[in-house]
């Protein structure tokens, strides 16, 4: 194990995920289903990986939330893992638990 003192920071726009994404834009409609019940949120899909989506939402999604989203083709059950704020734009990226093909 390294010291903390002795590692060096992380500096640049570097990628480390272990998985690859793909930008993607797409409108989509979230439910949010815990804690705070909110249903037919409109957000946008930016990008996609094998088990994460980045969405753009109108408003704050706490962390740890449990959403559940309609895309086109399919439906992903999934963990809200950060919200952030850049200017009047909410960006989430959700972990994804589960895909359904589309009206199951």
């Amino acid at each position: 194990m390294i010291p903390t003192s002795s590692r060096r920071a992380h500096f640049g726009r570097q990628d480390r995920r272990a998985e690859l994404r793909e930008v993607c834009a797409g409108d989509a409609v979230m439910d949010v289903l815990s804690p705070k019940p909110l249903t037919a949120v409109h957000v946008r899909v930016l990008d996609i990986a094998s088990a994460s989506l980045k969405l753009a939402v109108p408003d704050y999604v706490s962390p740890g939330s449990l959403v559940r989203i309609h895309m086109t083709e399919a439906s992903a059950h999934a963990e809200v893992r950060y919200c952030t704020c850049e200017a009047s734009q909410y960006y989430v990226g959700v972990r994804v638990e589960e895909f359904f093909p589309a009206g199951a």
